[in-house]
Parts: C-alpha cells; sequence; structure tokens
C-alpha cells in the first residue's frame, strides 16, 4: 500500500512539474505573439491617407483601399496609378496620383486647377488646422522631388507660394503653385524626403 501511494505521490508531482514547465512555455508563446503582433501595428503618429492608405503599401493594397477606378503607368523607377476622374478634396475636386517605387507607396499628389482667387487661402487654411503653423517651402526641393519620377514636369520658376508642414511621423506635406492656374498638394514619405538629393561624390 506504501509502495503504491508513494507512487502516486511521484506521479502528480511529475504532472505538476510538466505542467508548470508546458505553462512557461504556453506564456513565452503568448509574450511572443504579442511582441510579434504589437511590431506589425503601425504607430498611432504613423500618417494615412484618405481611407487609411500608409505609406509602404503595394499597388494592390492601395486598390484595395482606394475606390476611385485607376489607370497605371510607369515612368523610370517609378510605378504611377492616376484617378481616372477627379475626387473630392475638403471643397474642391482634384486628380489624385500615387507614386511607387518597387512597389511601395512613397509619394502622393492632389492637382487642383484654380477656379477662383480663394481656393488657394481656403486649402492653406485647411492644411494648417490639421497641420499647424505653415512654413515657407523651398521651390528647388519640391522640383527635386519631383524630379526623381519625372524630370520634364516642373519648372522651378513656376513653383511659387510653396508651404511645407511635417507630421509627427516625417511625412512632408506641401501646397504649392506650380503654374499660373494650378497648385498642388504634395504628401512625401519619410523614407523618400531624407534621400531626394543626388549625393554621390559630395
Amino acid at each position: 500500500m506504501k509502495k503504491r501511494i508513494i507512487w502516486i505521490a511521484l506521479l502528480a508531482a511529475a504532472v505538476l512539474l510538466c505542467g508548470s514547465a508546458a505553462g512557461e512555455e504556453v506564456s513565452a508563446m503568448r509574450e511572443l505573439f504579442q511582441t510579434t503582433q504589437s511590431t506589425a501595428t503601425p504607430s498611432p503618429n504613423a500618417f494615412r491617407f484618405r481611407d487609411g492608405i500608409r505609406w509602404g503599401m503595394n499597388t494592390q493594397q492601395v486598390k484595395a483601399l482606394e475606390t476611385e477606378k485607376m489607370t497605371e503607368r510607369t515612368l523610370q523607377n517609378w510605378s504611377i496609378m492616376l484617378t481616372d476622374g477627379k475626387v473630392a478634396v475638403s471643397r474642391f475636386t482634384a486628380d489624385l496620383v500615387f507614386m511607387f517605387r518597387e512597389d511601395r507607396l512613397l509619394m502622393i499628389s492632389y492637382e487642383f486647377r484654380q477656379t477662383s482667387k480663394d481656393d488657394y487661402p481656403y486649402l492653406t487654411g485647411a492644411l494648417g488646422s490639421i497641420y499647424g503653423e505653415k512654413k515657407d517651402a523651398d521651390p528647388l526641393k519640391i522640383k527635386a522631388l519631383m524630379d526623381t519620377i519625372n524630370p520634364n514636369r516642373y519648372r522651378t520658376e513656376l513653383i511659387t507660394e510653396a508651404y511645407g508642414w511635417e507630421t509627427m511621423d516625417g511625412t512632408a506635406v506641401y501646397l504649392y503653385y506650380y503654374s499660373q492656374e494650378a497648385f498642388a498638394i504634395m504628401y512625401v514619405s519619410p523614407e523618400l524626403g531624407s534621400r531626394i538629393y543626388q549625393t554621390n561624390g559630395l
């Protein structure tokens, strides 16, 4: 009888030890999963465009979120998606352009045709209400950004009344005229904005 009691006690101890080890393993797995999950979750400060579009998304991910029909084209190392029709922006309509390199979204722009003298001041105020006080932006920097995609798109002397803002994650937002009757809002990812100039040999 004593042998049987000792055997049951040993068996119970073994079960408890195994249960404890398994519990620790499950706990470790849970922590690993939570860490992986939190890493994949975008920062609360990450820039989100329109219906949740984020920097680094590929063309298919953007298409899944952007409901407007789009035309695709390729320019140098870039792929461009341009909406077929104009989209609503504030109280205006504009052409919407998504710009990808290596199938990663790095730049976005809205392009407007001016219909009244109040359009530009209104958009300046609307952007300021979201991103804070505007700063003067360098037309050469705006041209350098566009030149990475299409060197013939802008002439520096026509880029006027250029203003800039920066979001908490480092996204740059520019508002500027690129001709006498047309202006744009350009959104630039932190990744692209940090390396727009060619610096070879400098």
